[in-house]
C-alpha cells in the first residue's frame, strides 16, 4: 500500500476495531485482508485517563480522611500502642468491661446495666476492694456515666481512629478511678515538679474563642508562643513521639471532634516516648515550650497548637 493511501482518512468501516476471536481478517468489498488500525497519540492518551481514574476510584478508600482526624492529617491516630499492662489485673479487666461497655453505648446498643455491674463488683471482690453494696454502687456509677454521654451522641455514623483510641484510654481511666476509689493502688509515677517558672496554658484561653483560618489569635493567645508552659489534659496518641492532648476523652469518644484550638499538639523525645505512652490511661500534666500558630502541611492547617514537652507528669 503507498504512502498516499496510508495518509488518507480511513473511512468509518476501516476504523472499526477487529474483533481478536474471530478464525479469520476481517475482508473489504474487494476481498482484501483488512490492514490494522493505527491508534494516535489522542487515543492513546485517553485510554490512559481512563485507566488513571479507574486506579484512583480503586484506591479512594485509602486516601480519603474522616472528619475526627481531618484538622490533624497527615498525622496518623494509631489504636494500638504496646503496654507495659497487667491484662490479668483487676484494673486490666475492668478496663475491658468498661470498653465493652462504652462501645456498645457509642452505637446504640442495649446495656445491662445492672449485669454488667454484678460481673465488675465480682472482680472488685477478688481484690478485697470495698465492700457488697460499695462496688455494686460504684460499678453502677461508672456504667451510669457512660449510658448518659452516650445518649447525647450519634449513634449512626461508626466509629473513627480518634474516637477508637479514645475510648480505650476512658476506659482504662475510668478503671483506674474505680479501683482508687475503693481503696486499691495503681502503678504512678512519683515525679517532683520541675522547677522554674511556668505560664498556664489553660483551656478556657486556648478554646475560648471561635478559630477562623488565617485570623489574627487573641492577643493572650499569641503571648504564649515561644514561652516556658504547663498544661494539663488525656493524651491520646498519634505518631512516633508525637500525642494528642485534649482536655476530656469523652468528647472524642461520643461527640463532635475537638476543634483545631481545642486539641494540643505533644511532642517528646525518644528517650521519653517510652514512659509517655503509659500515661495515655491517665491524666497529665505537660510543661514545655508553647508553639500558638497555624502549622501547615498539604495546604492543610494541621495544627495551632504544639508543645515540645520537657517533662510530661501523672495528675
Amino acid at each position: 500500500m503507498s504512502r498516499e493511501s496510508e495518509s488518507e482518512s480511513p473511512s468509518p468501516e476501516r476504523a472499526a476495531p477487529t474483533e481478536p476471536s474471530a478464525p479469520a481478517q476481517l475482508t473489504s468489498a474487494a476481498g482484501a485482508p483488512e490492514p490494522k488500525v493505527k491508534r494516535n497519540a489522542i487515543d492513546k492518551l485517553m485510554r490512559g485517563a481512563i485507566f488513571v481514574g479507574l486506579g484512583v476510584l480503586m484506591t479512594a478508600p485509602l486516601w480519603c480522611t474522616d472528619e475526627m482526624t481531618r484538622n490533624f492529617q497527615p498525622t496518623t491516630f494509631r489504636a494500638e500502642r504496646p503496654e507495659e499492662v497487667d491484662e490479668a489485673s483487676a484494673q486490666a479487666r475492668l478496663a475491658g468491661i468498661l470498653e465493652d461497655v462504652i462501645r456498645k453505648a457509642a452505637g446504640d446498643e442495649m446495656v445491662e446495666e445492672d449485669t454488667v455491674a454484678t460481673e465488675m463488683a465480682a472482680i472488685l471482690a477478688e481484690d478485697d476492694l470495698g465492700d457488697d453494696e460499695s462496688r455494686h454502687a460504684e460499678s453502677l456509677k461508672a456504667i451510669g456515666a457512660i449510658v448518659a454521654r452516650a445518649a447525647e451522641a450519634d449513634g449512626n455514623r461508626g466509629l473513627s481512629s480518634l474516637q477508637e483510641q479514645a475510648i480505650a484510654g476512658q476506659a482504662r481511666m475510668m478503671a483506674r478511678t474505680l479501683v482508687i476509689s475503693l481503696g486499691g493502688r495503681v502503678e504512678n509515677a512519683d515525679v517532683a515538679i520541675p522547677e522554674g517558672e511556668w505560664v498556664d496554658a489553660a483551656w478556657p484561653l486556648l478554646k475560648g474563642f471561635p478559630y477562623e483560618e488565617g485570623a489574627e489569635l487573641p492577643a493572650e493567645v499569641r503571648a504564649l508562643d515561644g514561652q516556658n508552659t504547663k498544661a494539663w489534659g488525656y493524651l491520646i496518641a498519634l505518631e512516633q513521639n508525637q500525642y494528642l492532648l485534649v482536655q476530656s476523652l469523652w468528647s472524642c469518644c461520643f461527640g463532635a471532634p475537638p476543634e483545631i484550638n481545642e486539641a494540643i499538639v505533644v511532642r517528646v523525645s525518644d528517650e521519653m516516648d517510652r514512659n509517655v505512652r503509659q500515661m495515655e490511661n491517665q491524666g497529665v500534666q505537660i510543661f514545655g515550650r508553647f508553639e500558638a500558630s497555624e502549622a501547615y502541611e498539604e495546604g492543610y492547617v494541621t495544627s495551632l497548637y504544639r508543645l515540645d514537652a520537657s517533662h510530661v507528669l501523672p495528675l
